[in-house]
């Protein structure tokens, strides 16, 4: 017959250390309560847990460290958790319920961020803390965020929408409910409200938002590419390699010297830092046309690392984007009237107007293929993908010539 553990006292508990060449954690069953163990580290450091047993099926749960969980701490804890299994709720349930007590939306928000950090861009992450720190944490910032209904909501979302921001109206819906089901997930609310898109825009008094189609004329490329040459060489080049790659504004700005194979006159943005990496788990690979690589060896110096397109300190990249667009409006004026992103919808729509087949400009630009394509077509066209980038730039140049007159 097993001996019975005899109760634990804070002596003990105090005192008693690893067993001389333990390998592993030695786990000291706590006679005293039922489920409750102290584990000891061959290097003495302890830890609570207790065994419990929710819908028959056994689990552990981790209760803290000692000294700062006592004895006594440790075995209310675990007769607490050992109820709410007895009503089937498991520790980690009960302890999103108990979190969820106190914590506020901003608080959930922060936690929020801080597990999606590691599967999003940077500047996603900003996006998402700018948003929720302009149109959110003031009105409902300091409400439980178990508290939250549809009218919360809906208020939130018309404030915004009655300034005129139909964009941001809409990303803030998207943010807050992004939010909700995650605190839902993590066991922070019972259910997220029921607020569709739709209905809360039209509560809200917010408009549909229209998807850009802003194309920049041959003009417009032409007076682009050629303000470009007199904003500096930094801007400028940014400015140029926008046009000529298609790619994203930060792609572009946090290009480094690394990821590009000057042999192969290939450009490898990695897919920890490449919009829809995730959904690939692929590199998205940019062949880069004589043009693109002109400018690459003008920049490039012997044994060059880090960006590309460096700002003032080497270890920092060009972070001039959004003045580089003032620049332009100054320089162009009425013809400026474009977002840094309508030059990528220009590239796609020039691939077109060049006789590109849709599945080979989709990749120039690196959108993800759907559906059946995307599990049986597995060819990367990066053949394809260079002419039709070659076209392009040499496109763009003659334009130059013939508009410009250069």
């Amino acid at each position: 017959m097993p001996r019975k553990a005899q109760p634990l006292t804070d002596y003990v508990v105090r005192t008693i250390k690893p067993t001389k060449g333990q390998a592993g954690w030695k786990n000291v069953t706590d006679g005293g309560c039922k489920g409750l163990t102290l584990r000891i580290a061959p290097k003495g450091e302890k830890i609570w847990v207790v065994r419990v047993e929710v819908n028959g099926k056994r689990t552990w749960q981790s209760i803290g460290g000692y000294p700062s969980t006592s004895l006594t701490d440790a075995r209310e804890k675990a007769k607490t958790y050992a109820a709410s299994a007895r009503e089937g709720l498991s520790p980690a349930e009960l302890n999103a319920r108990q979190k969820a007590e106190t914590m506020t939306v901003a608080t959930a928000h922060t936690e929020y961020i801080e597990a999606m950090r590691p599967a999003l861009r940077a500047s996603t992450i900003s996006l998402k803390e700018a948003l929720v720190r302009d149109h959110v944490i003031g009105p409902m910032g300091k409400r439980l965020i178990r508290t939250v209904r549809r009218a919360d909501v809906v208020d939130v979302v018309g404030s915004v929408a009655t300034k005129g921001f139909t964009v941001q109206a809409n990303r803030v819906y998207s943010e807050v409910m992004a939010l909700l089901r995650w605190c839902e997930q993590k066991g922070y609310v019972d259910g997220v409200p029921s607020a569709r898109k739709k209905e809360v825009r039209a509560a809200a008094g917010a408009k549909k938002e229209n998807p850009r189609r802003r194309v920049l004329s041959d003009a417009e490329i032409v007076a682009t590419w050629s303000a470009a040459a007199d904003l500096g060489n930094l801007t400028g080049d940014f400015l140029r390699l926008l046009i000529l790659t298609g790619q994203r504004r930060d792609e572009v700005r946090l290009m480094t010297w690394e990821e590009v194979d000057m042999d192969a006159e290939l450009w490898v943005i990695p897919k920890s830092r490449y919009k829809t990496g995730s959904q690939t788990d692929m590199d998205h690979s940019v062949p880069l046309s004589p043009q693109v690589m002109d400018i690459l060896r003008r920049r490039r110096t012997d044994g060059a690392t880090g960006y590309v397109l460096a700002g003032r300190e080497p270890d920092k990249p060009f972070n001039g984007a959004a003045s580089a667009v003032r620049r332009l409006r100054t320089t162009l004026g009425d013809r400026a009237d474009f977002t840094l992103h309508d030059i990528r919808r220009t590239l796609r729509t020039g691939l077109s107007r060049l006789g590109v087949n849709e599945t080979t400009a989709e990749m120039v630009i690196g959108h993800v293929p759907q559906g059946i394509v995307a599990v049986y077509d597995c060819h990367d066209r990066m053949d394809e993908r260079r002419v039709a980038l070659v076209r392009w730039a040499d496109y763009v140049v003659q334009a130059d010539r013939m508009i410009g007159g250069t």
